[in-house]
């Protein structure tokens, strides 16, 4: 155990380093700037605007400097908002994502398990074919067509939620609902195709042939075992989601981290759009670890320490 996590740990840092690096270049590599606008900066400030910002400064160093702040976990100062740094935007608009996003997924856990549940156990039925099609059409639409579509009746026809804005329950609801819809469908999708395979398995015929009750074999061998690829979804999803939905917290102006990084790219604030890939970067990693943690907790069979990376 200890040897697979010190092999993940230094894999994570690794990853960490070249992920910096692409991303640094790339930046530089963008042509124009987030002082380059419509109407030309006299000679005199746009120096002083890159001086103060070390933009001056030949290329491998500001790489380094870079490298050395990003180490000590100093993503740097905002180009855009004075006194602003990116630590304090990650720090002010991560919450509002996270609570956005925890709320989104147990929704979609609670749903697509159940969904799944019933339609594997109601293999060829009318429940089954429901919730296939359903599954299947939250699958195709787009997250914005889901939004908008709740905007328009829950806001606009109806009049029962707030159509936009943070602050309070109502607010959340049109946001995790837009959210939650894909992640339902793939669990859904996810937990049928993996029940009915472990119900096909030589343990769960023995286990009906003893004539154990059918919620104990369910509950206690099928579901423990079918959860898995669930789980592996899991680590993905909670980090794209956690980290903030770039279109739906657009769309409902949620003060999210997604959103900021939205507006950074339209300012071209440089050092934000870096700071906030490394910070989903280093958090989709963690929760990858977090997983395959999670698996030898769920299944004992699996040894983490004999795992080859």
């Amino acid at each position: 155990m200890f040897r697979f996590l010190a092999r993940r740990v230094a894999t994570i840092f690794l990853s960490l380093f070249f992920i910096v690096t692409l991303t640094f270049f790339m930046m530089k590599a963008i042509p124009g700037g987030p002082f380059k606008s419509e109407k030309a900066l006299p000679p005199q400030i746009e120096q002083a605007i890159n001086e103060k910002y070390h933009l001056d400064d030949p290329l491998w160093k500001q790489y380094l400097d870079y490298l050395v702040r990003t180490a000590r976990w100093d993503l740097g100062p905002s180009f855009k908002y004075q006194y602003v740094t990116v630590n304090d935007i990650i720090r002010d608009y991560f919450p509002v994502s996270a609570q956005l996003g925890a709320v989104s997924v147990i929704l979609a856990l609670g749903l697509g398990i159940s969904a799944g549940i019933i339609s594997a156990l109601k293999q060829n039925q009318i429940q089954d074919y429901g919730t296939m099609v359903l599954a299947t059409l939250g699958f195709s639409v787009p997250s914005f067509v889901i939004a908008g579509l709740l905007q328009y009746l829950f806001a606009y026809k109806w009049h029962l939620l707030p159509p936009a804005m943070w602050g309070s329950w109502q607010n959340m609801v049109m946001p995790v609902l837009s959210l939650a819809t894909l992640p339902t469908c793939v669990i859904a999708r996810l937990m049928r195709t993996s029940m009915l395979e472990v119900l096909q398995q030589d343990y769960i015929k023995t286990a009906r042939a003893k004539g154990l009750p059918a919620r104990k074999i369910i509950t206690g061998h099928v579901l423990r075992n079918a959860i898995l690829p669930v789980v592996t979804y899991l680590g993905p999803l909670i980090a794209a989601i956690f980290t903030g939905s770039f279109i739906i917290e657009y769309i409902f102006a949620v003060p999210g981290l997604g959103r900021s990084f939205v507006t950074s790219v339209q300012n071209r604030d440089y050092t934000v759009i870096m700071g906030t890939t490394v910070f989903y970067s280093l958090f989709l990693m963690i929760m990858n670890l977090i997983v395959d943690i999670a698996y030898a907790i769920i299944d004992p069979r699996i040894k983490l320490a004999d795992r080859k990376e």
